[in-house]
């Protein structure tokens, strides 16, 4: 969810801004996360993929269009189980049973007031309107998570930080023709970056469907900003709040404790920071030249 952050303490620059770290903060959860801690992952919406699934290939199919990284659903580990952790308030409770919907237990009005993650509108309009899908996802992202500076942070207090975060949000085009993937562009608002959404492969989605054209965002907050979709029938205000809530740990020490903590107050923190360059329109066997940057000290 998140292209890029900065971080200033008492306006002394600690993390400068680079853009795409959500493909470090990845592939540091892929690393990094053992099964021992496997009982927060459904609340950070992280699940691994199963690499046996993915691929990609330069002409069209099922999975994919042409020059297009692929993902076969239906083997996905992964995917599916990320998908769990998102409640749809008509599907099976227990699994090939379709007497045991959700609705039995929690209507969807309910699952709004409680702030789950759950598809909030899903409304079918048959052949005379686009149909729509929107799901309203409570994303808790931690800050160790986003940059190892946040790792090693002592206890403290009265420490005066500025934290900007720059979000992906993005919107996507994909076409099929009912049997092949054919199409897709990407558009970004503000700061480029990606689009955090997967697409499916047809036959988990789109087999038999009519030839069409579908359109996917993501926003932070409750309100669609995508013009073209906001003009949808159907869509309406998400079950999410509208702001980003900035959630920080307070610790109350014993008295004598604090005193000894205080009287050694002086801490070394040592973090890792890391520096994205990204060469672009450079063909294979090309020579090139590029400064990275003449401004990094330490």
């Amino acid at each position: 969810m998140i292209n890029s952050i900065t971080v200033d303490l008492y306006g002394q620059s600690m993390v400068q801004q680079n853009q795409l770290i959500d493909i470090y903060t990845h592939f540091r959860l892929l690393t990094s996360k053992s099964w021992t801690t496997q009982n927060r992952w459904s609340t950070i919406g992280f699940y691994p993929d199963v690499v046996g699934t993915a691929g990609y290939d330069t002409a069209n199919s099922i999975y994919a269009p042409a020059n297009n990284t692929s993902n076969n659903g239906t083997l996905n580990l992964g995917l599916t189980k990320r998908l769990k952790y998102v409640l749809d308030y008509d599907g099976e409770t227990l699994e090939w049973n379709s007497t045991s919907t959700l609705t039995n237990l929690i209507s969807q009005t309910e699952l709004g007031m409680l702030y789950v993650s759950h598809l909030s509108t899903k409304v079918d309009w048959g052949t005379t309107k686009s149909p729509v899908l929107q799901y309203s996802v409570r994303a808790t992202i931690y800050l160790k998570d986003i940059h190892p500076l946040f790792e090693v942070m002592p206890i403290s207090k009265s420490l005066n930080f500025k934290i900007q975060i720059f979000w992906n949000n993005a919107v996507v085009n994909a076409t099929h023709n009912a049997t092949n993937w054919t199409n897709q562009a990407s558009q970004y608002r503000a700061y480029n970056g990606i689009l955090p959404l997967l697409l499916n492969n047809v036959d988990d989605g789109f087999d038999s469907a009519p030839n069409g054209t579908l359109r996917a965002s993501v926003c932070v907050g409750d309100t669609c900003h995508d013009s073209t979709q906001k003009g949808f029938t159907g869509v309406t205000t998400g079950a999410v709040g509208k702001q980003v809530e900035l959630q920080v740990q307070a610790v109350q020490m014993l008295k004598e404790m604090e005193n000894s903590y205080v009287l050694n107050h002086l801490r070394d923190v040592s973090y890792h920071n890391y520096y994205l360059f990204t060469l672009r329109n450079i063909t294979g066997g090309e020579s090139f030249n590029h400064l990275v940057s003449n401004a990094i000290s330490n």
